[in-house]
């Protein structure tokens, strides 16, 4: 997987082998629409009971695909998730909308390109 910025959006082209499992080519979001970007080392912050559809979920290999929780849908793409309820996951960038879908994006990605993403992002407050 890799990202693209351009001035107004910010998208994740999935390829190969994580296009079949998230069920998805590319995820997109405009600027305007992002409320908060972070980074966590490790995540497990999940919101009620996690319903996968459509997606792919193989405890210690892959977490991909639309989730929804009783907070509204997420993008998930990590790898090497631990645990079912709950799954923790280690190194993503959490990227919270205003919009229905998605309402959250877990993204795993090194710190250096979520720093990026970060700094990219805080741009549109100082204008």
């Amino acid at each position: 997987m890799y990202y693209t910025l351009t001035t107004t959006t910010l998208s994740f082209i999935l390829e190969g082998p994580e296009q079949v499992a998230a069920l998805r080519a590319k995820v997109s979001i405009d600027k305007q629409d992002i409320t908060d970007v972070s980074y966590h080392d490790v995540f497990n912050d999940w919101q009620g009971m996690l319903v996968r559809m459509p997606g792919a979920y193989v405890p210690r290999f892959v977490m991909a695909g639309s989730y929804w929780t009783d907070e509204g849908w997420y993008f998930v793409y990590a790898r090497k998730p631990r645990g079912l309820r709950k799954p923790i996951l280690h190194n993503v960038l959490v990227i919270t909308t205003n919009k229905d879908r998605y309402k959250h994006l877990v993204i795993e990605t090194s710190k250096e390109n979520a720093d990026e993403i970060l700094h990219w992002w805080k741009e549109k407050r100082k204008k």
